[in-house]
């Protein structure tokens, strides 16, 4: 037989043991796993070896006359191989046949040949198998049968002529001998399989544990993917709607603009018909007014962002309007600013402008009479108690004792005939002031300076 032949045999041979010896079941059984192997590889060591030991054995037992034996020998190899072929049987019958096979042959060969005779041999591994394929106390029941056999054995030598003789008491000490030995060894590996199937089993309690957990955090990352993709779905919605609502917020900022410079037009055209002067004075300042929101309109409009106003810049370009607009020609008064960029709220800015606008319109009217030089002074800063607005001018002043102080001072508003002063501006100075919940402020000395003080937010 060539090499390779060779190895392909024994490698069909292999695959045919290993498919023969192998439970159906899965090993993460732990011991019946394990006592369905041995009981396999058992009945398969036993068809191979007493195949091969039952013709020697049978041809020295019709040698030697003693029938019995090979007939025992011939009922114990049948019921190999029906054990053998009967792999479907269930474990407990299969099991069960071997084991009596154990027992019936080492008792029948302990009665017929004696101790020398081979049954010792065949009924030291019964209680072993007993403990292995059921358990401790099946174990302990097959000890107690191999001392009934050694029991029932001296009794009938003692009371029948046998093939064999023994003094009955070294038959004693050789059957006690075996029975401690045997316990030793069947104990100590039953005590061995059930120690590993504990192992075993609490392996598999913390692999089922673990697959739980394992179920659990995937149902757990499942969960928190949806909701990530839900969030970040509901976020994209939200901010496609806020992006929708700025566009209009925008378009409405805008149209306000274009609203309030038409109405700003239209009160132009009528100053530029008005044939009163006080009348065309009021239109003037009425324009100044709505031009003073158009431009908070605008700039939120140009910034993109309605919830504040960059008050520098929306200074700034009001005071450019005011002086355009009410400074008289020659530039004998100067415009001084200080302010550092400043975002407030939309709702305080219009007051803050608005304010601004009255109290410059006030200046350039009243504080600079007959051609006087002077300067006007406007600042923006952030203090510890908020925000500080100061207007001041170093014209001729407010006296104390004038009526514009007290009703600047106080808010009430004195009736003295004679005194002309512009009650509607001063109206507005002080309700916007009240709107801010602004701590409002006159110095009357050197010029007139204006502060009010109110929180940012």
């Amino acid at each position: 037989m060539v090499p390779g032949s060779r190895s392909g045999l024994f490698r069909r041979i292999r695959y045919a043991v290993s498919d023969y010896v192998l439970p159906d079941r899965s090993i993460s059984q732990g011991l019946p796993f394990w006592r369905e192997l041995v009981l396999s590889s058992l009945i398969l060591a036993m068809t191979v070896l007493g195949s091969l030991a039952y013709l020697p054995s049978v041809l020295l037992a019709l040698r030697e006359k003693i029938f019995s034996v090979a007939i025992i020998d011939t009922l114990a190899l049948v019921l190999v191989f029906v054990l053998f072929f009967g792999k479907k049987l269930p474990f407990s019958l299969r099991s069960s046949g071997v084991l009596v096979l154990n027992y019936f042959l080492g008792t029948s060969l302990l009665v017929i040949l004696g101790p020398a005779g081979g049954g010792m041999i065949w009924l030291f591994p019964f209680p072993v198998f007993t403990g292995i394929l059921f358990g401790i106390v099946p174990c302990l029941w097959a000890l107690l049968g191999n001392f009934f056999s050694i029991v029932i054995t001296s009794i009938l030598m003692s009371r029948f002529p046998l093939a064999w003789s023994m003094p009955v008491e070294v038959l004693y000490v050789v059957g006690f001998n075996f029975i401690v030995a045997d316990a030793i060894v069947c104990v100590s590996l039953t005590v061995l399989m059930l120690g590993l199937q504990k192992n075993i089993e609490r392996k598999n309690h913390f692999l089922e544990y673990l697959k739980r957990r394992r179920y659990q955090i995937s149902r757990s990352k499942r969960n928190l993917e949806s909701e990530i993709l839900r969030r970040a779905e509901m976020e994209a919605r939200l901010e496609e709607n806020l992006k929708e609502k700025e566009v209009l917020l925008q378009e409405i900022h805008h149209r306000v603009k274009n609203n309030l410079q038409i109405v700003s037009g239209m009160l132009n055209l009528q100053n530029m018909y008005a044939q009163d002067g006080v009348a065309a004075e009021a239109l003037e300042k009425a324009q100044d007014r709505i031009r003073a929101m158009a431009l908070i309109h605008d700039h939120l409009y140009q910034q993109g962002n309605f919830s504040t106003v960059a008050m520098n810049q929306y200074l700034e370009s009001l005071l450019n309007h005011l002086i355009l607009s009410q400074a008289p020609p020659g530039n004998r008064i100067e415009f001084e600013t200080e302010w550092n960029h400043i975002p407030i709220p939309m709702e305080k800015a219009i007051p803050c402008g608005l304010i601004v606008t009255e109290l410059i319109s006030n200046a350039l009217k009243h504080a600079f009479p007959n051609g006087r030089k002077g300067k006007i002074f406007v600042r923006l800063e952030e203090t510890e108690d908020g925000l500080t607005l100061c207007v001041k001018d170093d014209g001729i002043g407010l006296p104390k004792d004038s009526a514009a102080f007290h009703f600047l001072s106080t808010g009430k508003m004195p009736n003295k005939d004679g005194e002309q002063y512009d009650s509607l501006g001063l109206m507005i100075i002080r309700s916007l002031a009240g709107q801010l919940k602004a701590k409002l402020i006159l110095e009357p000395c050197a010029g007139t300076t204006v502060r009010l003080i109110f929180s940012k937010f």
